[in-house]
C-alpha cells in the first residue's frame, strides 16, 4: 500500500489535473487519432474535427485553444520517449501510471499502463480546420512492448472511470478551442473531445462524403489515395494522406501500357493533401494513378472519357 501511495504522489506531481464530473460536450466535436510509421517507429498524435473554420463560434479562419490533454493506453513494458511538438507545447516527461492493484482486483487486465500528455495552458494556433481532415499535434517514440498495441485511452474505458471515481484523477483526453464555445465572456467551457478514430475510418469517411464507393477489404495504403471524379473528362483530383511533412511526393499517371503520361512532384504537409491533374488532352481510355503509400505502391484506376 505504501508503494502505491508513493506512486500516486509522483503521478500527482507530474500531472496537475483534477477529477471532475463529465463535462458538457460541444456540438463542434473532435476525435483523437494516432498513426505509426513502421519504417521509422515514429508515432503521430492527431486531432480530427467534425467542423471547419470559420464557424458560428469562431469567425477566424484558424482555430485557437489553450488547454488539451492526450491520454494513451499502452502495454506495461512500453516507455514513452522523444515527444516533439508540432502544434502546442506538450509534456516531454509524462509520468507512466501502471495498472493500480485496486483496479486489477476488479478483473481488469494488469498488462496495461497509461500516459496523460498535457499541453501547456497557453493559446495555441492549430491552423485552419476542415471537417474530417486530421491535424497533427505532436510526435513521439517508444521502447518496449508491442508498438501496435499503443492506443488512445477511450473516454469510455473502464480505467478512465476508475481513476475518476477511486483515485480522484481525471485521465480522460480533452480538447478546448474557440470553435467549441460560444463567443461570450460568460460562456461555460464545453469539452470537444468525443472519442477515438482510426486513420482507415477517417479515409473511409472522407470517400463516403465524396460519394465514392468504398471497399471495406482494401488495406490502409489503398484507402490513403482518393481519386475524384471518376470517370473524368478534364481534371482529376488526387487526395492522399501523408504521415509527415515531405519535401517531395511523386505522383504518376500511367496509361494501359504502363507508360507515364503525367508526373507531379510536390511537397506534402502532414495530413491530407490534394493535387489536381489535367488529363483533358489525353485520349479516352483507362489510366492509373500511381503513388507510394505506407511503403507500398498504390495504383488507382481512372477512366478518361
Amino acid at each position: 500500500m505504501k508503494k502505491f501511495s508513493i506512486s500516486l504522489l509522483l503521478w500527482l506531481s507530474f500531472v496537475v489535473v483534477q477529477a471532475q464530473d463529465m463535462p458538457i460536450l460541444s456540438s463542434n466535436e473532435v476525435r483523437y487519432m494516432i498513426t505509426r510509421e513502421p519504417a521509422t517507429g515514429v508515432f503521430t498524435a492527431w486531432v480530427v474535427p467534425n467542423y471547419s473554420t470559420p464557424n458560428a463560434n469562431n469567425p477566424e479562419s484558424e482555430d485557437f485553444g489553450a488547454t488539451a490533454q492526450f491520454s494513451l493506453k499502452v502495454p506495461k513494458d512500453f516507455v514513452l520517449t522523444n515527444v516533439q511538438d508540432i502544434r502546442g507545447i506538450w509534456d516531454k516527461a509524462a509520468y507512466k501510471l501502471a495498472t493500480p492493484d485496486a483496479f486489477a482486483q476488479t478483473g481488469a487486465d494488469a498488462n496495461w499502463a497509461y500516459y496523460v500528455i498535457g499541453k501547456a495552458p497557453q493559446e495555441t494556433n492549430y491552423g485552419s480546420f476542415t471537417a474530417g481532415n486530421p491535424v497533427a499535434l505532436f510526435t513521439f517514440r517508444g521502447t518496449g512492448g508491442d508498438p501496435t498495441q499503443v492506443n488512445i485511452l477511450s473516454p469510455e474505458d473502464s480505467f478512465a472511470q476508475f481513476a475518476d471515481q477511486k483515485m480522484a484523477l481525471n485521465v480522460r483526453s480533452s480538447f478546448y478551442t474557440r470553435s467549441g464555445q460560444r463567443s461570450s465572456m460568460t460562456a461555460k467551457p464545453l469539452e470537444q473531445m468525443s472519442g477515438v478514430i482510426s486513420l482507415k475510418n477517417v479515409l473511409k469517411d472522407k470517400q463516403e462524403q465524396m460519394g465514392i464507393a468504398v471497399n471495406a477489404d482494401d488495406d490502409l495504403a489503398q484507402f490513403s489515395v482518393i481519386v475524384y471524379p471518376n470517370p473524368t473528362t478534364d481534371v482529376v483530383q488526387v487526395t492522399y494522406f501523408s504521415p509527415d511533412d515531405q519535401a517531395a511526393v511523386s505522383l504518376d499517371v500511367l496509361d494501359a501500357n504502363s507508360l507515364a503520361r503525367r508526373n507531379s512532384v510536390q511537397p506534402a504537409k502532414a495530413g491530407l493533401n490534394t493535387v489536381q491533374l489535367k488529363v483533358g488532352d489525353l485520349p479516352g481510355g483507362v489510366y492509373f494513378v500511381r503513388m507510394l503509400m505506407q511503403g507500398k505502391p498504390v495504383n488507382k484506376k481512372i477512366i478518361k472519357q
